[in-house]
């Protein structure tokens, strides 16, 4: 089969250690584009987050983000296939966060927004202060969550972290137990939480009726939970080596992990 687009995940996938697309992976990616490929970035981002990485490879597709719940595209500025949770669902989720004790971001349809300097934040900003003005994201320090919820036009996701893993999953499991909520883990101890239904993989089909390509013409990378639902659904799911053996085994087959030249190497072998 003639596969006519490729899904990234970003962090853990595309993006090495160290937030960056290693040189042979942008070439390569320049290379299929100039042939007619479609790249798709998929993320648990927020679409000022994804911004850098999309100027970087010179994209023109919408990209996909916060794990689905809206696609995002820059040539017009605007959101579509968008489900952004309730005022009501996301003031429930907040009293939920308190209770646990847990730390969040708010991702509203404008910014990014947080009550308490976390230590998972350090590294972020460092990478912010790194990019050229116009390309910086904006992450808003707020007072108060509720307000927050108040004045936006839309609340996306919830980026939940605690090192406290046991609470972390206790929080998630009374979060699955609602069941209007998803949460899916972007790395062992952060949980995005979304409402239901709004999945990588849900976010993938949008983007592939919006380009009317078949998702048997998709070629998905990811390594992490919440990547599975887009390695399933795709024509071809592949596995970052640094992924898991649980997110190994719903994928088609694992390559080299994201600090090598393996989707370089692999885009090759599918596309050239």
């Amino acid at each position: 089969m003639k596969y006519k687009a490729v899904a990234f995940d970003m962090d853990g996938t595309l993006l090495d250690s160290n937030r960056l697309i290693l040189p042979e992976t942008v070439n390569m990616i320049e290379k299929i584009t100039a042939k007619g490929v479609k790249v798709i970035l998929v993320s648990g981002r927020h679409h000022t987050v994804i911004h850098p990485y999309y100027y970087q490879l010179k994209l023109s597709t919408p990209v996909i983000c916060c794990n689905g719940s809206y696609l995002y595209d820059f040539t017009k500025q605007q959101s579509f296939a968008a489900k952004p949770m309730s005022k009501s669902q996301a003031r429930k989720l907040l009293k939920m966060v308190n209770q646990y004790g847990i730390h969040t971001l708010i991702y509203t349809d404008k910014i990014m927004t947080y009550e308490v300097l976390d230590d998972h934040l350090a590294g972020f900003f460092k990478w912010v202060a790194s990019l050229p003005k116009f390309l910086q994201p904006e992450i808003k320090k707020v007072d108060s969550f509720e307000k927050v919820i108040d004045e936006a036009n839309a609340i996306f996701k919830f980026a939940t972290s605690s090192h406290d893993l046991t609470t972390l999953h206790q929080f998630a499991d009374a979060v699955d137990a609602e069941n209007e909520f998803s949460c899916e883990w972007s790395w062992s101890n952060r949980a995005d939480v979304a409402i239901k239904g709004n999945t990588k993989g849900n976010g993938l089909k949008h983007w592939a009726e919006h380009e009317q390509i078949g998702l048997n013409e998709i070629v998905a990378f990811g390594d992490s939970y919440n990547d599975i639902s887009m390695l399933t659904i795709a024509g071809l799911g592949i596995a970052m080596g640094n992924a898991d053996d649980e997110v190994k085994a719903q994928a088609n087959y694992a390559i080299g992990d994201n600090n090598s030249a393996s989707i370089a190497t692999e885009l090759e072998k599918l596309f050239l």
